[in-house]
């Protein structure tokens, strides 16, 4: 059983564009630069999520689900692309939401109400526990919150289905087999031959879903991740674990060992959302010379990644990347941003 047999609902605009960026590449030298734009996916303002609920949504409805359960924080992507895509296909959807309710609605969150997500926040969650625990807390907060909220819903007659944390599950591991697909295609029309392909990696759904369909494809690039939320020794993990176990499941004979996957470290920053001067950057140079907008937590550092590579003389000049363009484009209207071009990018442009 490929990808191909799953269920699987049409929600985006496939394919999506695979753009060449001569002028960034002008601007700062290195290789060939592709760009594959699954930030214009078109449900929801777009982004990487969208594959992935196609063929989650498909299987929800197999099995006759009528509500759809999520989680993660206030201004979760994959949350804003799942109340889109419940509000497509006439299905209720709940967001448990892992932090604090803090009366604020700018970017995902103003999106999520529109498209009428009903929003549960964890009342769970011990505060008194020291920072570098709470990321865990908060998962084991929302993991109780979604198993009791499911249980209310069933209780009343509904058929929920829960779809995990940012969407990692053997379905959105097959999205991005696809994807590859879809990729291998359009360089086979170019003629074209990609070397490295780079991506965000947090919770490694994404990348594992690229790792596989790399192999699947035949296309053999090396495949980089940026690690955004978590160590890259527990990405790595992540990973195989991953990897090895869908890879099964989809009926694949590739394995993959911790080895052999590469997440680097170098670009959290402060950690995961936090800006950095590189990120900050490398958003800059994609948007005035390309006009392409990048997040601040997933694409930027993506990106912020590959500008320091190529000025490090990593990829060889005849070479050719391939970064994905995962989304997040709500994010750019957070309060945050808001201040750091008013504060610094404004004081460039006025006359």
């Amino acid at each position: 059983m490929g990808y191909e047999d799953l269920p699987r609902v049409s929600l985006i605009n496939l394919p999506t564009p695979l753009e060449e960026l001569h002028r960034l590449r002008q601007a700062i030298g290195g290789p060939r630069i592709l760009l594959k734009r699954d930030d214009l996916t078109g449900l929801g303002l777009g982004g990487n999520k969208s594959r992935k609920l196609e063929f989650l949504l498909g299987d929800a409805l197999r099995r006759g689900a009528d509500a759809i359960i999520t989680s993660g924080g206030i201004q979760t992507n994959h949350g804003r692309l799942t109340a889109a895509a419940c509000a497509k296909l006439g299905l209720t959807c709940y967001l448990v939401f892992t932090e604090d309710e803090n009366g604020v609605y700018e970017g995902n969150r103003i999106l999520q109400t529109m498209f009428g997500a009903k929003q549960v926040f964890c009342d769970n969650i011990d505060h008194s526990l020291p920072p570098e625990k709470m990321a865990r807390e908060r998962l084991r907060a929302g993991e109780e919150t979604i198993a009791k909220l499911a249980g209310r819903l069933r209780a009343e007659g509904k058929n929920p289905y829960v779809i995990p944390r940012g969407g990692r599950s053997l379905y959105g591991t097959a999205s991005y087999v696809a994807a590859m697909d879809e990729v291998r295609a359009q360089l086979e029309e170019r003629n074209l031959r990609v070397d490295y392909i780079l991506a965000p990696c947090a919770t490694s759904s994404t990348m594992t879903g690229i790792s596989l369909g790399n192999r699947v494809s035949g296309l053999g690039a090396k495949v980089i991740g940026a690690a955004l939320s978590r160590s890259p020794e527990e990405g790595k993990s992540m990973l195989e674990e991953e990897f090895n176990h869908d890879a099964a499941a989809l009926g694949y004979g590739f394995r993959i060992r911790r080895a052999d996957v590469d997440i680097r470290g170098d670009y959290i920053g402060a950690g995961y959302g936090a800006m950095t001067e590189a990120d900050k950057e490398a958003m800059l140079l994609f948007a005035r010379t390309e006009g392409i907008l990048l997040d601040p937590v997933y694409t930027g550092k993506t990106a912020s990644m590959y500008v320091d590579l190529v000025r490090r003389g990593y990829f060889p000049q005849e070479s050719t990347v391939l970064l994905f363009h995962t989304g997040g484009t709500p994010l750019l209207f957070l309060q945050e941003m808001s201040d750091w071009v008013k504060n610094e990018v404004a004081r460039g442009t006025e006359e």
